[in-house]
């Protein structure tokens, strides 16, 4: 058998900058809220409203992206989202008022979100068998690593200069990103064959189900198969655990006990390193026992540390580790639950393959800016109340894992090692 092309260097590269974009853009915003709300005179808490709004953008554009790449091509709409979240920064960089910085935000999810759904449909349609994995595996080191470094230097950003200067790097960023992928990604749909790799004309794509009608008809059976509803439903309260610290945190831990925002930052990157240990664990697990036994332990685990933090945070009111140390420890357990209940939803083969995907992460997505949306915090939330916020979608969540899900063969268990991973994505995230 012919040994398929190495992955050019560049494409590679572009692919990885693709999820980067999207990552960068929410974690190191989130050190920023305080001084955010500062300028433009939003008190405690009100700046989570663009937070929110950005994940409820970020899970539209899941569900988009996946049908406009069918029909219009992956490269045209990688294109067009990169150019929007560009514009956007500009305008979140230039905004005179607050809610004309929230629009922006919204937009700057609409265009970066694209990245996300389009590497991951690229990899899996266009590459041969044998170059997945090592492209999988970068993809999903690049979600796990920047969440993780970049809140502590944009804490010394905003610390030492202005927020505004985020936005000036992401708008530098979105125009070089836009001139990768008009060099390096392939012309043609990105939903053929490794011919479009190659320059051999690219197959026909597979266009989505026509119309409302037709849209309607592949989410209903794809909501039909339990695998799906299941591990769907899991990693959505398994997001709404993380996006609620995600959400109140920064205003909690720096402007009610004192943080600076270089030191969020770190304190951040330490909850994050808790995603990225569970997810290597989960890989490892996933080797030798079934997507059912690791998504129970982990729900276990998650469940655990979050039931704790309320009884933290009552002894020690003023320390922020008693919300951060029972929070990195529940990460744990999220981030071995993302790469299983991924792994679990591919299980699902039909028909409607890529709605499948393009379902599953929106309701990751939307889970979380319903949640805080509903929850509704007022203000900047005390230690207890957010402690609360995250145990109830965390019970939820053991209580899921442990009465819905069913043991079965571990046929397939391989797609675990494969899966990309990462707490913003979903790709996911």
């Amino acid at each position: 058998m012919k040994q398929a092309p190495a992955l050019p260097r560049g494409l590679a590269v572009c692919l990885m900058s693709l999820v980067f974009v999207p990552q960068l853009a929410l974690a190191a915003y989130v050190p920023a809220l305080p001084a955010i709300g500062r300028s433009f005179g939003v008190g405690p808490g009100g700046t989570s409203s663009s937070l929110v709004g950005y994940m409820a953008a970020y899970a539209v554009c899941m569900i988009l992206t996946g049908n406009l790449a069918d029909r219009y091509g992956s490269r045209r709409v990688q294109l067009t989202g990169l150019v929007l979240f560009t514009g956007a920064s500009v305008l979140c960089l230039l905004a005179p008022v607050y809610e004309v910085f929230v629009a922006g935000r919204v937009l700057q999810a609409l265009g970066a979100g694209a990245g996300t759904v389009i590497s991951r449909l690229w990899v899996q349609r266009a590459l041969p068998e044998e170059q997945r994995l090592p492209m999988l595996t970068a993809l999903s080191t690049v979600i796990a690593v920047t969440p993780a470094a970049s809140p502590p230097l944009a804490g010394l950003v905003v610390e030492h200069t202005s927020w505004r200067a985020l936005f000036a790097f992401m708008a530098v960023l979105g125009a070089v990103t836009v001139g990768a992928v008009a060099k390096f990604l392939p012309a043609g749909t990105g939903t053929g064959t490794a011919a479009e790799t190659s320059g051999a004309p690219a197959a026909d794509p597979v266009r989505p189900p026509g119309g409302l009608a037709g849209l309607g008809r592949a989410y209903r059976t794809v909501l039909a198969n339990r695998d799906f509803t299941v591990f769907a439903g899991a990693i959505s309260l398994a997001w709404c655990t993380y996006f609620t610290f995600t959400t109140y945190s920064s205003d909690l831990l720096q402007l009610q006990l004192g943080a600076s925002p270089t030191l969020y930052g770190a304190l951040y990157t330490l909850v994050i390193t808790g995603y990225v240990a569970g997810s290597t664990t989960a890989k490892r697990l996933g080797r030798t026992r079934s997507l059912e036994f690791v998504a129970r332990s982990a729900a276990a685990v998650a469940a655990g540390a979050a039931l704790l933090m309320p009884a933290t945070v009552r002894l020690w009111p003023h320390s922020t580790l008693s919300i951060v140390l029972p929070m990195a420890v529940c990460m744990l357990g999220v981030g071995a639950l993302f790469p299983t209940c991924q792994a679990g939803m591919m299980r699902y083969e039909g028909e409607y393959a890529g709605a499948a995907s393009g379902l599953f992460f929106f309701l990751q997505m939307a889970s979380g800016a319903c949640y805080t949306a509903l929850t509704g915090i007022p203000g900047s939330p005390d230690a207890s109340a957010l402690a609360l916020a995250i145990a109830l979608p965390a019970l939820s969540l053991l209580l899921l894992c442990l009465f819905a899900l069913r043991s079965r063969p571990r046929a397939g268990q391989e797609a675990l090692t494969a899966v990309s991973t990462g707490p913003v994505k979903s790709n996911s995230s």
